[in-house]
């Protein structure tokens, strides 16, 4: 976000709070937002808060507490950045409702796979190991037949042949089985209310193409997704009818942003998506696909 409008930004939501003759405590009380972030936002100190992604949404927050039209206000920005878009994970309420930056520890994917080398070495090394066994073994095999059958051993090869590819055929159509009966699995996602997001933490799924389908009920929604490096997947108002969007293989997290959203509903993969339960005209949809 541009230095000089979120300056002018926290110098308007002041003001507005000053002319209620409200403080920060009280702004706190109402948006649940910790009061060092308000106090950050107004002194456009943006660096104390955990992500550029919250800096919208805490300013929209703050906004609607003093009166102001949170779109009035941020004008035509740019669209949220993603680029931080883990340190989401990172917020949570305590106890007393307030929202506060944490910090997670889970071991991420990378570091899982590089504990695990050692015994995915050792494995191959016995996998190695059978395999030339097996080869030993099947050629002094046909040696010996080679010897008692006068060297006629054209039958014998044709029938392993035959037996190894029918082998082979029923593994590959085993696994193409198995991975066309696997499911995108969404789990129980998050909501943060005060953030008017939904978050579904997803492991391993960057790895996979996805597909977003989007559809208009009623008096239609606007509806914009973007990807974790913010770039514009789809920015359209839908009056009626359904669109589709594909998530890339190699996208880490995509965000859905609608306006009127409980005039729209949402697939992932062909599963419901639960947008939002509360009654708003603005609601976020964030899946982080490699958690």
């Amino acid at each position: 976000m541009n230095e000089t409008l979120t300056n002018q930004i926290g110098e308007q939501l002041k003001a507005a709070r000053l002319e209620k003759q409200l403080s920060l405590d009280d702004i706190q009380e109402i948006t649940k937002i910790q009061r060092r972030y308000l106090s950050a936002i107004e002194g456009n100190n943006l660096s104390v808060l955990p992500g550029d992604f919250y800096v919208r949404a805490f300013i929209r927050q703050y906004a609607l507490a003093v009166g102001l039209h949170p779109d009035e206000l941020l004008g035509e920005t740019k669209p949220i950045s993603m680029s931080r878009t883990s340190d989401l994970s990172r917020a949570h309420r305590d106890n007393d409702g307030i929202v506060r930056a944490g910090i997670d520890n889970t071991p991420t994917a990378r570091s899982r796979l590089a504990n695990s080398m050692p015994t995915i070495g050792l494995g191959l090394l016995i996998l190695v190991a059978l395999i030339v066994i097996w080869f030993v073994l099947t050629h002094i095999g046909t040696n010996s037949q080679q010897t008692s059958n006068g060297g006629n051993i054209s039958v014998s090869t044709s029938e392993v042949s035959k037996s190894s590819s029918k082998s082979s055929a029923s593994k590959s159509s085993a696994s193409s089985s198995s991975e066309e009966s696997s499911t995108l699995d969404l789990g129980t996602p998050e909501t943060n209310t005060s953030l008017q997001t939904t978050i579904y933490n997803l492991s391993n799924e960057n790895t996979k193409k996805h597909t977003v389908v989007i559809t208009a009920k009623n008096t239609g929604t606007s509806v914009k997704v973007n990807d974790a490096s913010s770039n514009i997947l789809l920015n359209e108002t839908l009056a009626s009818g359904s669109k589709t969007v594909e998530i890339p293989s190699g996208t880490t997290a995509f965000n859905l942003q609608f306006s009127n959203v409980n005039n729209a509903s949402v697939t992932v993969d062909g599963q419901n998506v639960e947008v939002s339960g509360a009654t708003t005209s603005f609601w976020n949809v964030l899946f982080n696909l490699n958690k």
